[in-house]
Parts: C-alpha cells; sequence; structure tokens
C-alpha cells in the first residue's frame, strides 16, 4: 500500500506514519517524495507571478539578478549532432551546492529560476531543486530532451511545482542528427502531461530546430503543433566555433541556400499567421535571410538583460548558455551588486563580437520583445 501511494505521486499524513515500520530505504522514499511535494502549486503560481514582476522591476532598477539559470550537469544522455551544449564531463551539483545558490539567488531577488544542461533530467537533485525554488516563489523551468519523460516523471515535476517545461523535439520519427521524438511518439506522454496541467498547473511546449535537410520534419512538427495545441519554438541550426562535435557543414544554410530558405520561412510564416501556436515571432524567421549575409541587424542581450545570470555545474559564470565557457574571477557566490555590474560590463564586448555569429531564436526573441 505503500509503494503504491509513492508511485502513484500521492502521499498522506497515514502514510507518512506507516513509513515508521518501513525499512530505511522506503522511509528514505517517502520522506523525499514529501520533501519534494508543494501542497498545491496551482494557489501557490499567482505569489510566484507577483514575486517575479517585482524581481523585474529591481533588476532594472539595481545590479540584482531576478533571472537565474542553472546547469546542474553539462553531461548528456544524447549526442545530437548539431548540439554544442553539452560535454563528457560527468560532474554533477551537488544539493548542498543548490541550496547555497537559491539562497544567494533570493537575496539578488530572484523571480525566475531555468534549469538547462547538458540533460538536467539526469541530475538527481532536480525535483528538490525545484520544489525548493517554488516554496521561495520562484518561477520554475526547465529544457529536456524528453527521454526521461513518463507518466512518473511527469507527475513529480508538476508535484514539485514546475511551471513551464520545454521539450526538445526535433521530428515525428528519429532523424539523421537527433533521436529526440518523445512527446511526438508516444500519445501517453501527451496524456500525462494534460493531466499534469490540469492538475497542478504545468505549461509545457516543444522546441524544434531548423536546418537545411529537415523541411518534411519541420512541417510535420508544425501541423503536430496544431492538432494537439501545443505551442511550439522553432531555431535555425547555425555554426558555433567551440567544442569538440562539431556538426556536418552540410546542414546549415549559405547566401546560396536562399530559395529554400525563402520556401520554408514564407512557409512557417503562413503558418503562424493562420494561427498555428508558433512562439517565435515573425521578424526572426525573415530575419534568416539577413543572417546569412552577415548583416549586423539586431542586438543580443541575451546574457546581460535585466541581470540574466548562468551557473556552472561548479558554481562558477557562464558567459551564455550557447557556449561551454567560464568567466574567471567570477563565482555566482561571490556575486555582489558591484560584481554583477563588473560581470555585465565584461559580457558586452564578448556579447557584441559573436552577435553576427549566432542566431539563436531564444536570445532574439528576448531582443525582439525587449525582455
Amino acid at each position: 500500500m505503500l509503494l503504491f501511494a509513492v508511485a502513484g505521486g500521492q502521499v498522506s499524513r497515514s502514510f507518512a506514519a506507516d513509513a515508521q515500520n518501513c525499512p530505511q530505504a522506503i522511509r528514505a522514499l517517502v520522506s523525499d517524495v514529501e520533501a519534494n511535494t508543494i501542497e498545491n502549486p496551482k494557489a501557490l503560481r499567482k505569489y510566484k507571478y507577483l514575486n517575479f514582476v517585482k524581481a523585474l522591476v529591481s533588476g532594472k532598477l539595481s545590479n540584482n539578478t531576478p533571472f537565474v539559470r542553472v546547469i546542474p550537469t553539462d553531461a548528456c544522455n544524447l549526442k545530437c549532432s548539431y548540439c554544442f551544449q553539452r560535454s563528457d564531463d560527468p560532474f554533477q551539483m551537488s544539493k548542498e551546492q543548490f541550496k547555497s545558490y537559491l539562497e544567494k539567488a533570493k537575496e539578488h531577488r530572484i523571480g525566475m529560476m531555468t534549469f538547462l544542461g547538458g540533460e538536467p533530467m539526469t541530475w538527481k537533485h532536480l525535483d528538490y531543486a525545484i520544489a525548493e525554488a517554488s516554496r521561495a516563489k520562484v518561477i520554475t523551468d526547465i529544457t529536456t530532451n524528453g527521454t526521461l519523460l513518463n507518466a512518473d516523471s511527469i507527475d513529480r515535476l508538476g508535484r514539485a511545482g514546475l511551471d513551464f517545461l520545454n521539450i526538445s523535439v526535433d521530428g515525428l520519427t528519429k532523424t539523421e542528427v537527433s533521436s529526440k521524438t518523445s512527446i511526438v511518439a508516444n500519445q501517453e506522454i501527451i496524456t500525462q502531461l494534460r493531466l499534469a496541467k490540469e492538475k497542478y498547473g504545468m505549461r509545457y511546449r516543444m522546441n524544434s530546430v531548423i536546418y537545411k535537410k529537415n523541411f518534411d520534419q519541420v512541417k510535420a512538427l508544425i501541423e503536430f503543433s496544431k492538432e494537439q495545441d501545443i505551442p511550439i519554438s522553432l531555431g535555425f541550426v547555425v555554426p558555433h566555433s567551440h567544442g569538440d562535435h562539431i556538426a556536418d557543414p552540410g546542414m546549415y544554410f549559405t547566401e546560396q541556400d536562399s530559395a529554400l530558405l525563402d520556401e520554408i520561412i514564407n512557409y512557417v510564416v503562413a503558418k503562424k499567421r493562420a494561427g498555428y501556436p508558433i512562439i517565435d515571432p515573425e521578424e526572426y524567421f525573415t530575419g534568416m535571410r539577413k543572417f546569412v549575409k552577415k548583416e549586423d541587424f539586431w542586438k543580443c542581450n541575451y546574457p546581460t538583460r535585466f541581470g540574466w545570470i548562468n551557473i556552472t555545474p561548479r558554481g562558477e559564470i557562464r558567459s551564455c548558455t550557447k557556449k561551454m565557457d567560464v568567466l574567471p574571477g567570477f563565482t555566482f557566490l561571490g556575486l555582489t551588486k558591484e560584481k554583477i555590474g563588473d560581470l555585465k560590463r565584461t559580457l558586452d564586448p564578448m556579447v557584441k563580437s559573436c552577435n553576427k555569429n549566432c542566431y539563436s531564436n531564444c536570445a532574439f526573441d528576448s531582443y525582439f520583445y525587449r525582455t
């Protein structure tokens, strides 16, 4: 009876009392489930949004960090050929480290915490971290490749108070560059996501990529997003200048691909105008024509806007989630308002130097919407 209750995600006082007579391992399991369960995630959400607004105002008026990205591990259980946000370093952030980072983030008026990787769902403390952030009235979201999503893990995320779940999906079937198909290959996952949204208020969406060889997959995913009423974010794959897993150059768009680009852009924009749940603005897609010509037409504010801070597994500061770097002289626990000012001044010339070589849709969207 106790094991059924834990597996089903329901923990009551009676079950907790029963645990007194159970083996130590089961008592520990019950304790973890209780610790990682928020009593009423839906009711808490309005307080999170109120705190978020206060954090935004504070971030604009002073050197605070309303947005924090926690990267608990750089390791990933997939090796998608286009992806450079991973390494073979197995190190994971400890629970104690996270607790200290959350306390520091609260000092700097945090409003939102994002969990990235690598693959964040391989981190054994993820449920705990989300629950602790939720108790601090901090909005939480994660980006995952979806391979570890199932009825149990989705329910655990919902119970912990997760607000936004971003699932990377690169095709209705496995592609030559990626095997991320979880949400489209398994109807049960969609059912569980809908249940979690209804029960806990947890929202979800798909993230996908556009490269030179996957237009048919993109069209199928866009249709799928409409049929299933799942918002989708689409980003062009562009070259990167670091890492030891460089993708096939043949997947990148160049000026010589103008006819194919026009076909893709016109299709996506038409679907967006027809009411398909495509998140990114039209300007992101039409701007790709300028990007391949290396025109200077947008200003990335990704790492500097109102206090975005990226924390590596070891508590260092990463200049951008699109890079696998560490900024010397900065640690998250060492941040003061003065240090945050120094950090922004350090990042500014770095952003200007890489702007023309990057076309991240999340960075562009933030620039476009001035967030």
